[in-house]
């Protein structure tokens, strides 16, 4: 099968790759031992001609956990019942 530059994007982490996706969606590790992998660094060569995206950092959840809300809820009936 022959690839062509546009069938993959490079997805890295820190500049380093995680993994390369294909255009059908399939999910290529950074394997040399990897059959569509080694197609992969024929077609991108060194000049790294295909797509990157950089895999941004998880963004954290601002959900308060759950012995926060207890917390703050200890704190609000203290604040009401002066106790």
């Amino acid at each position: 099968m022959t690839w062509i530059i546009s069938s993959f994007i490079v997805y890295s982490k820190n500049g380093v790759t995680q993994y390369v996706q294909r255009s059908d969606g399939a999910s290529i590790p950074p394997d040399p031992n990897n059959t569509d992998y080694a197609a992969f660094l024929e077609v991108d060569t060194d000049a790294k001609l295909c797509t990157r995206v950089e895999i941004p950092d998880p963004v954290p959840d601002p959900t308060p956990s759950d012995k926060e809300r207890i917390s703050a809820l200890e704190d609000a009936i203290i604040a009401l019942s002066g106790v």
